[in-house]
């Protein structure tokens, strides 16, 4: 007679959490322009038909059961078959960044393979959202899909990595808590954490591939968008909340990042 099995979760920290955003089934990627860039992360599934996902300086060729992350603010390609589908969730949250850097899952190592066990769990999922269920739905599917990136990688980590890595942790922790404060900058955490602004800097270029500026940027735009979605809020009263004294400097950074202006960006997702 085989035994019960009990599992005490570790308590939840609360700025910790995952948000979904958007799950979709792309059948069309020909018909779609690129380069792709968001404001948030992305996970996606190949489902059918082959492509070559290109991000960086970096190439991997895509089958179904392969999975591949898209990062705020950073554009990559997809060359495709004419078979070629996908399922993804873009998503968003003070837990994101975190949960992604435990796994060491950056630009620099987006892509993996062997997970064709998640392809069913997707398509069954997509095809039985409903508006009642598509919150609970969705996020079930990500956390799921997310607790299988535990790994091997992480375990494989020196004292010396690991430590860097909780160091790194520690400070987009701070970052992700604070971004919509106006005056956050590497000073800031320069005093705040004893290092040097130039080590920080060098710190985020290693770890995300993108630098301090960027990275707040990307907070604060994907931040803008859930606050337009919501409509809650005009633009001028959005940027301040994201941190923004400047409206222009908030509109030439939205624009850069979306490929709209803000009142473009305010159209689009309020017809998402």
């Amino acid at each position: 007679m085989s035994k019960s099995i009990c599992r005490f979760m570790p308590a939840k920290n609360e700025d910790s959490t995952i948000q979904a955003v958007r799950f979709v089934y792309e059948t069309e990627c020909l018909s779609l322009t690129q380069p792709f860039m968001h404001p948030i992360y992305v996970f996606h599934i190949v489902t059918k038909g082959s492509a070559i996902f290109r991000i960086g300086d970096k190439k991997y060729s895509l089958k179904r059961g392969d999975a591949f992350f898209a990062f705020p603010a950073f554009p990559y390609y997809l060359d495709a078959d004419d078979e070629f589908e996908y399922i993804y969730i873009s998503f968003m949250g003070n837990g994101a960044t975190s949960r992604l850097l435990k796994c060491n899952i950056t630009p620099e190592k987006p892509y993996y393979t062997d997970f064709g066990f998640l392809c069913t769990i997707f398509e069954n999922a997509i095809r039985r959202i409903t508006p009642f269920n598509s919150n609970l739905l969705t996020e079930a599917v990500l956390y799921y899909a997310l607790s299988f990136f535990d790994s091997d990688d992480c375990e494989s980590e020196t004292d010396e990595q690991k430590n860097s890595t909780s160091v790194f942790q520690n400070i987009v922790d701070y970052v992700d808590y604070h971004y919509r404060e106006c005056d956050i900058s590497l000073g800031r955490l320069a005093n705040v954490f004893s290092y040097s602004e130039k080590y920080l800097s060098s710190l985020f270029k290693k770890n995300m591939q993108i630098g301090f500026i960027s990275y707040l940027n990307s907070l604060r735009i994907q931040y803008a968008c859930e606050l337009i979605q919501k409509g809650n809020m005009n633009m001028s009263e959005i940027s301040i909340a994201c941190g923004y004294s400047d409206y222009s400097y908030f509109s030439k950074v939205f624009k850069k990042i979306t490929g709209h202006s803000p009142t473009d960006g305010l159209k689009y997702l309020k017809n998402k």
